[in-house]
């Protein structure tokens, strides 16, 4: 079987395209406001070998760096992974329960997107997104959207804000997605540890290298 390299040719990062969409409904009233900050919880030993320094390749943990849309030759990379999240159970089931607390917040599962593709170092193949969720089903008005692929029993999960849909399709901050993310989770009582993995996978307009660990265990 090829090995990784033999499926990616590298080129700059981007996330452009247009999409059609509808209006962003407000948030519901009793969505988690993500303008605040959490309370920093010290990273769960489970996470231990992957703090000491930065994880510069995928085939070194069960965590994604970037994920990838497919090109003519391989794929490109298209957005940084900035959170991990480690659920209780595993696989399948920790995935559902990590997307019903976003769910719990009114966000919409499997919305209007593009489809991205993460490194599965096992199988060694690109695995297309396994669940992703969004405020708003479509966004012409800009929202919040994450996509999320569980390995291991560790969920690589990409968070973003999406710019509105027209003229052009962008992302405008990592950020915002990070922190939103943090704040719906510190909400529903899990332990959120920010800049906790170093993915030295920086990338502009404000995205810094790190991932924010946030685990179901108190």
């Amino acid at each position: 079987m090829g090995t990784r390299r033999s499926f990616l040719r590298k080129a700059g990062l981007s996330a452009v395209g247009t999409v059609a969409g509808i209006t962003l409904l407000p948030p519901p009233p009793d969505a988690t406001d993500p303008t605040g900050t959490v309370e920093a919880a010290e990273p769960p030993s489970a996470v231990s070998e992957w703090t000491d320094e930065p994880i510069t390749d995928e085939d070194d943990a069960p965590i994604g760096r970037y994920h990838y849309e497919p090109t003519g030759d391989g794929f490109r990379a298209t957005a940084p992974f900035n959170v991990v999240v480690l659920p209780e159970a595993d696989g399948d089931r920790g995935l559902e329960t990590v997307m019903s607390v976003l769910e719990a917040e009114g966000w919409i599962r499997s919305p209007e997107e593009y489809t991205r593709f993460a490194w599965d170092r096992e199988t060694e193949s690109y695995v297309r997104q396994q669940a992703t969720a969004a405020q708003a089903y479509y966004g012409v008005n800009g929202r919040r959207h994450v996509r999320c692929w569980s390995f291991d029993g560790v969920i690589s999960m990409q968070a973003h804000e999406d710019s509105p849909a027209r003229p052009t399709h962008g992302v405008p901050s990592y950020q915002r997605g990070r922190d939103t993310i943090e704040a719906i989770f510190d909400g529903a009582d899990w332990r959120v540890s920010p800049n906790a993995i170093d993915l030295a996978n920086a990338k502009r307009p404000d995205h810094d290298g790190v991932a924010t660990v946030i685990a179901e265990d108190p």
